[in-house]
């Protein structure tokens, strides 16, 4: 990343304790959105929670795989070794049930950014 923009960044997180970096609860809807998509192995879903604005560098691998542990004993998701390119991985997808979780995800996600979206109006509005 560009020193000056992780500067502000950094900076930025200073002065507001509000981030993903330290939202990991946001870890186990992001891993059923991914696997909802299609199935993965770990490392894959650990790269794509950038896209969801983690810091690589920040990330818990051993979080993650507690997740997908804790998902997989609930009956979210399942999992089945796989070999591939000579290397064995645990490939995770999705169950029905985990659908269910997600959309129970999504409702509470669509609750906060609406609480959210009311206290930025507020800001806003000057109250």
């Amino acid at each position: 990343m560009n020193g000056k923009i992780e500067r502000n960044l950094n900076a930025k997180e200073r002065a507001c304790d509000f981030s993903l970096r330290r939202l990991s609860r946001f870890i186990e809807p992001s891993i059923l959105l991914f696997l909802s998509k299609e199935d993965c192995h770990g490392y894959e879903l650990i790269d794509r929670l950038s896209f969801l604005g983690f810091h690589k560098e920040d990330i818990d691998i051993g979080a993650v795989y507690r997740v997908l542990r804790r998902l997989e004993k609930e009956g979210f998701v399942k999992s089945k070794w796989e070999s591939r390119g000579g290397r064995r991985r645990r490939m995770y997808r999705i169950t029905r049930q985990g659908r269910e979780l997600l959309s129970s995800w999504i409702e509470r996600i669509r609750e906060r950014r609406d609480a959210l979206n009311r206290f930025i109006r507020l800001y806003e509005e000057g109250l």
